[in-house]
């Protein structure tokens, strides 16, 4: 049985009974199960994925639980409808296999106590490029390090600001065995990234976390096509 979100924070008036209280909500759909679309076409696919949603919404409106509603989605994809329903009627929706989720946006005679989230720190992973430098010598070819430091920060300007106030750790320079100095010099700040790490103790997680990414494009050197197969 699927959960009603946001119902939690909605004080119900006592004096009025549940059986004239009506709430509402946003009532999402399903996504179809691609893998049973392996063996269609791609444009099949596409094809198929919106009929079983306009399948899905018709025998949504066929439970008669809303008199009027609001598609979201498209006309040819509707993924789900805004309505107002009986309070009471909520547990069936709950019930309902199609339905992937139930969001409440408001309830008649009830107050929103939602408190609002007081800020917290979160983890970012900081990316600086630091460039290593050798006393007296000037190479041709600069050895560089792409460098990723994660930091507990309320704010990716705060992440920013905790990793600069470390950068003359960073940089203590050493004496390597020719008797010169060499420094490891923090170039630049190039990006910052908010993990979705809650807990210290998820570093110890056996899939691992992620703790940076970037999209980008590259030149396509394969040969072949990959023919969605596993």
């Amino acid at each position: 049985m699927k959960e009603i979100y946001d119902l939690e924070y909605w004080q119900l008036d006592r004096v009025v009974s549940n059986s004239v209280r009506f709430a509402t909500v946003k009532i999402n759909l399903v996504y179809p199960k691609v893998k049973e679309l392996t063996d269609l076409k791609p444009k099949e696919r596409v094809k198929k994925i919106d009929g079983i949603y306009r399948e899905d919404l018709t025998r949504l409106i066929a439970l008669n639980l809303f008199d009027t509603y609001e598609i979201t989605g498209k006309k040819k994809r509707p993924t789900g409808v805004t309505a107002k329903v009986k309070f009471n009627d909520l547990e069936k929706l709950k019930k309902v296999g199609f339905i992937r989720d139930i969001w409440v946006t408001s309830v008649d005679h009830a107050t929103f106590i939602k408190a609002e989230e007081p800020p917290k720190e979160r983890y970012y992973c900081v990316k600086m490029t630091v460039v290593i430098e050798i006393e007296g010598v000037r190479l041709k070819k600069q050895d560089i390090e792409k460098r990723f430091v994660l930091i507990k920060a309320w704010s990716f300007d705060d992440a920013y600001d905790k990793v600069e106030k470390q950068q003359e750790n960073y940089v203590e320079s050493y004496m390597n065995p020719n008797g010169r100095f060499v420094r490891w010099r923090i170039e630049s700040y190039d990006d910052c990234f908010v993990t979705d790490i809650e807990n210290p103790a998820e570093l110890d997680s056996p899939a691992g976390v992620e703790v940076f990414s970037a999209l980008g494009k590259r030149k396509n050197k394969l040969k072949t096509v990959w023919d969605g197969k596993p």
